[in-house]
């Protein structure tokens, strides 16, 4: 049982390296990637050959280093340890809270000007939305997130779970900033987040993996 037990949890460390934006999209240089990841971001000095037995599900690691994996790869700990979900979800939050917070007053702000009404959760709200909006008589919840990472056209998004019947809406800055609606394209979810792409294929156009246009919510012009 001890086996098989670490045999998933290398199966789990696996997809989250994988899923990851900032990882390399092949699985040459992911381990070293990820011992100087584990350095850089926790503080945590191991060896390839130590991440090596990890992803493989050879050995586990201690506590510690279980905790500055979660933290590195933004999973939730106990997925990654366990391969469960924990019941109470009040610390699932954005990858970046300081950028979120920015994000989601910016979103807010788009909506109100364009002559929407936007109410905010409350304090000791658990999980997503991030926002509520009522927009036309329509209302919604709204997850609000950044890009993470950037490949030539594409661009990586890691989403905070679970989304629910919210909207995903992304901002996006390419001389404009807009608002892309992510909730229909297609996300891959492991622990607490998910990552979805999408690509750059215009002046302000963009879609899906599969070549299916993303609509915008709203734009505005930067002024200079």
């Amino acid at each position: 049982m001890v086996q098989e037990t670490t045999e998933q949890f290398g199966r789990r460390l696996a997809q989250a390296l994988e899923a990851f934006p900032e990882a390399p999209p092949t699985s040459h240089g992911r381990l070293t990637w990820l011992k100087r990841a584990l350095e850089k971001k926790a503080g945590v000095k191991v060896s390839v050959n130590t991440v090596h037995k990890w992803v493989n599900g050879v050995s586990r690691p201690r506590e510690d280093n279980m905790r500055a994996l979660a933290r590195v790869l933004m999973v939730d700990e106990l997925w990654l340890a366990m391969g469960r979900r924990p019941v109470d979800h009040g610390e699932a939050a954005p990858p970046t809270p300081e950028r979120a917070h920015g994000v989601v007053l910016l979103v807010a702000g788009m909506v109100e000007v364009n002559g929407g009404r936007v109410t905010f959760p409350d304090a000791e709200a658990e999980g997503t939305p991030h926002l509520h909006v009522n927009w036309n008589g329509e209302q919604f919840g709204v997850v609000a997130v950044l890009p993470q990472a950037k490949d030539g056209s594409s661009i990586s998004f890691v989403i905070p779970e679970p989304v629910g019947d919210a909207r995903v809406v992304a901002v996006i800055q390419d001389g404009d900033t807009r608002l892309l609606d992510l909730t229909e394209v297609p996300r891959r979810t492991f622990g607490g987040f998910s990552v979805t792409k999408i690509n750059a294929v215009g002046a302000g156009q963009y879609e899906t993996e599969a070549g299916e246009e993303i609509p915008t919510f709203f734009q505005t012009k930067i002024v200079s």
